[in-house]
């Protein structure tokens, strides 16, 4: 090639050399002229030399853009035609400077919008039989441009009608592919060796193999070929071509490449001196699977953004700073789509952290972050988390990221609902009903279709009727009440379809005895959805209530059919257990909270008859039982367990097996000692045992803990009735009262408070309270 004719050059070899590499066009012309001037012998390279730098030179400033650019670029190019092709005669075969030329016109023809004599000019050449060997840098790129040039040339005359057969096409097809992937290995190697940059026509050509491939539906060799280009040694000139790359690989090995079609990484292929360098080393990673391997290309992309994101805030990096942002922000998004299907929230937060750096009021990473940060937050059991407990910095970290979010985007109403429910988790309330009112606002202004406003309407409802529970204050509680109400209406005429609206709305007519409403509402939520958890639930409890009459098997069914639809819950065997006992016999109740246990994962022995007889069934759950041989828990599960553990401890106390009760509440302390729930069933065992002071003490022990638990109270005042403290147990009941209005045994035990201190009319009107309200309450409790 051009190499041949380095010796014949003499003065001049070394700075045309280098004018060329540099791509110095305007010296690289005045230096031919002058050898053609002093060494007419060398006509034909100068020739070559002239034609190549006015053609290069018109490139430079006029790059290919189709047809609009072909007529002036064939009428600019005419002169650096003629100088090249005078160098493909014998002379030029001589000088050793044809092949480049013919190279070199078909590169010009293809600017000139002439794509068959482009491939003339190439089949001329002879390019599909060059040699493989090594090139000098000039030469290299030229025929790795030639290859691109050539794929692009094919398919344009193909997307104006190649006709012929299937296997015609195809072979057409094959060529092409070729004809990219021999441009990118070249064009690869020649980033590799000089940093310089690719040029238009190689940047085309380095991701068209992969496009191709994909096109025709042939996926292993478009992953193998992406593999392939990931692996070649990154220069300076290439990082922007690894990210795309690594993206593209992502995407596919998601979309497409999965299960069976996935393949795993092949051996390296061969070394030759038309390929690029590749990393080798001893231990290399190789994925098991798509996920691996996504994720791991995906994390190289990521650190690729990161690394080349533009800080500077400065205007004339504007361009920059935004295709970097561009860049990060969709390898981002794509770690967060794979991450999370894992539930692996940290490395999405992780990722999401590093991209802080250069995010600088991006709405679209401060909103990814938001939601992000708030599906990782613990969710908390009731009562919300205190100050310095476990969840507290999780979720204080979320409701700060999702308020600068807001910030960022005020008209965003599904984040001003993920916001709300933050605060509700934390029990700000008067936090999260302003949040919720702000994506009621924000969808009635960006006219949100009606599900999205219907949901923004369902949290601030949910936020009302949690300020109802929490006052006192019976005008504030009132309120509270029929804003719920109103909202909760507004949101099932909006989506009758939404079973969480009817649920929410159910719930709210059954906290306020309106029975019947409350069942059309229930029925309304399962017709939407039939296996909704909380409708199942409260169905249960509303055929449970003393009004329903005899229509306990209504409610026993509505906990099977939870049972069956939630196999691995806890909560439909412990409402079955509960009504099992009221409706159909011990043994059966006892069995459901053996299940229960069994269910969630309680040690076997514990589980094991140790009664003096088979008409013992409680005996044979608890009595021995330790809490000091207590099984090792903790977290959720620990909880769960001890959840089902006080569950069997309410049925053994209302069969009257002390001791089997004291066993269970033991185990359930093991569990979680410091559980107001815990305390307070340690109090009802010293109640039934009379021990009054001994109640007392765990009863007030529970309400420091959860202090607007309304059973705890309702039994704190009990215990001081029973101690004699008269008007300690009005106070106490009648807070109880204030939370809770509707509940009957607060009634109940308030008038028999009163009747003991001497205020028979106002025991009286307690009295017909209580029996007012009995009939309209549940045996099971409420849900939350």
């Amino acid at each position: 090639m051009t190499s041949r004719g380095k010796s014949t050059v003499r003065g001049f070899e070394t700075e045309i050399e280098k004018s060329r590499e540099e791509a110095n066009w305007k010296k690289a012309i005045e230096l031919a002229l002058q050898l053609k001037q002093r060494s007419p012998q060398h006509e034909s390279l100068a020739h070559f030399l002239i034609g190549e730098g006015k053609l290069e030179a018109y490139l430079e400033a006029e790059p290919v853009r189709g047809a609009e650019t072909a007529a002036r670029a064939a009428h600019e190019l005419a002169e650096a035609r003629g100088f090249l092709a005078s160098a493909t005669d014998d002379a030029g075969k001589r000088a050793g400077v044809a092949l480049d030329a013919h190279l070199l016109l078909g590169k010009l023809h293809y600017a000139a919008g002439a794509p068959a004599d482009a491939l003339d000019h190439f089949a001329r050449a002879e390019l599909n039989t060059l040699t493989e060997k090594d090139l000098p840098v000039r030469s290299l790129r030229i025929v790795a441009e030639s290859f691109a040039i050539k794929g692009l040339c094919l398919e344009a005359l193909a997307g104006g009608g190649g006709g012929g057969s299937r296997y015609k096409q195809a072979e057409r097809e094959a060529e092409v592919v070729r004809a990219f992937e021999l441009a990118a290995d070249l064009t690869l190697l020649y980033l590799q060796r000089t940093g310089a940059a690719a040029g238009p026509v190689l940047d085309a050509a380095l991701l068209r193999a992969p496009a191709l491939l994909v096109r025709g539906a042939r996926l292993g060799a478009a992953v193998a070929r992406q593999r392939d280009m990931l692996a070649a040694v990154e220069c300076a000139a290439s990082a922007p071509l690894r990210l795309t790359l690594a993206r593209q690989l992502a995407e596919l090995l998601l979309r497409a490449a999965t299960g069976p079609l996935y393949e795993p990484p092949a051996p390296a292929p061969p070394p030759g001196p038309w390929r690029p360098r590749r990393y080798a080393a001893i231990n290399q990673f190789v994925p098991r699977d798509e996920h691996e391997e996504a994720l791991l290309v995906l994390l190289v992309g990521e650190a690729l953004a990161v690394r080349d994101a533009v800080l500077s805030q400065s205007a004339e990096f504007a361009a920059a700073r935004d295709l970097s942002l561009h860049n990060a922000v969709t390898v981002v998004d794509l770690v967060a789509l794979l991450a999370a299907r894992w539930g692996q929230l940290c490395l999405v937060l992780e990722s999401l952290e590093r991209a802080m750096k250069f995010s600088f009021g991006c709405q679209h990473v401060w909103r990814q972050r938001a939601l992000a940060t708030a599906a990782a937050a613990p969710r908390p059991p009731q009562p919300p988390p205190q100050p310095g407990g476990a969840g507290w910095a999780g979720s204080v970290r979320a409701a700060g990221v999702l308020r600068r979010a807001l910030a960022l985007a005020p008209r965003d109403a599904p984040l001003a609902l993920v916001a709300a429910h933050t605060a509700y988790n934390m029990g700000w309330i008067e936090e999260g009903i302003e949040l919720a009112e702000r994506g009621v606002a924000a969808a009635e202004e960006g006219e949100a279709e009606p599900p999205m406003l219907a949901r923004a309407c369902l949290a601030a409802a949910m936020g009302h009727q949690q300020l109802a529970q929490k006052t006192s204050c019976r005008l504030e509680k009132e309120a509270a009440r029929a804003a719920a109400l109103r909202l909760l209406l507004r949101a099932v005429r909006l989506d009758d379809n939404d079973h969480v609206a009817l649920y929410q709305l159910a719930l709210h007519y059954t906290r306020a005895g309106q029975l019947n409403d409350a069942m059309d509402a229930c029925r309304a939520g399962l017709r939407a959805r039939a296996d909704c958890a909380g409708g199942l639930r409260l169905a249960a409890a509303l055929w449970s209530c003393a009004c329903a009459g005899r229509r306990g098997a209504r409610a026993l069914a509505a906990a099977r059919l939870a049972r069956d639809h939630y196999p691995r819950a806890a909560w439909p065997l412990a409402a079955l257990a509960a009504l099992q006992l009221r409706w159909e016999a011990a043994p059966a109740a006892l069995d459901s909270g053996r299940r229960l246990l069994a269910l969630l994962h309680a040690p076997p022995e514990r589980l094991d008859a140790r009664s003096d007889s088979a008409a013992s069934p409680s005996r044979a759950l608890s009595e021995a039982a330790s809490s000091a041989a207590g099984p090792a828990g903790g977290g959720a599960a620990g909880a769960a367990r001890a959840a089902a553990w006080l569950t069997l401890a309410e049925l053994c106390g209302a069969l009257g097996r002390a001791a089997a009760a004291a066993g269970c509440v033991a185990e359930a302390a093991a569990l979680a000692p410091a559980d107001a729930r815990v305390l307070r069933a340690r109090g009802q065992l010293a109640a039934a045992a009379r021990d009054w002071p001994a109640a007392r003490l765990a009863f007030q022990d529970a309400l420091a803990l959860q202090p607007t638990d309304v059973d705890t109270l309702v039994q704190l005042g009990a215990a001081f009735y029973n101690l004699g403290w008269l008007r300690l147990a009005e106070k106490t009941l009648r807070d109880a009262a204030a939370l809770q209005p509707r509940r009957a045994d607060t009634w109940r035990r308030l008038a028999l408070v009163l009747a003991a201190a001497g205020e028979p009319a106002a025991a009286a009107d307690c009295a017909a309270a209580a029996i007012a309200l009995q009939p309209l309450e549940p045996a099971l409790p409420l849900p939350a």
